[in-house]
């Protein structure tokens, strides 16, 4: 277990994101991508998830109130937008912070929440 906090995403599921890195992010209609390593880099309400595979590498954030639940045991996280969604999120940018206002009105927008 690691010193970040936990989150109760909806369905009271908490979790740490740097305990869920390599799982897979299975969504509405099948895998968007994996937990990337630079999610225990970013807030700690906010995921990075990998959508690419070896030819493209673009890297997404994802709120942590969009998982709904959390296989341990086969390591994947279940969330009910659908895989483009996901795969069409602003860009992570490692040079922003999540706490950004601009940057994080962006990302909740795009999932349908107003900035929290």
């Amino acid at each position: 277990m690691t010193d970040s906090p936990l989150l109760p995403p909806p369905g009271n599921v908490p979790f740490a994101p740097a305990d869920v890195i390599g799982f897979d992010v299975q969504a509405g209609d099948g895998s968007a991508g994996e937990v990337d390593p630079y999610s225990e880099e970013v807030a700690p309400d906010h995921l990075v998830v990998n959508t690419g595979g070896t030819l493209f590498n673009k890297k997404v954030l994802l709120p942590c109130w969009a998982v709904t639940d959390i296989d341990r045991i086969a390591g994947v996280l279940h969330v009910p937008q659908d895989r483009d969604l996901i795969r069409d999120a602003p860009p992570f940018d490692r040079d922003l912070r999540v706490t950004d206002p601009g940057y994080r009105a962006r990302i909740d927008a795009h999932y349908g929440r107003g900035t929290t």
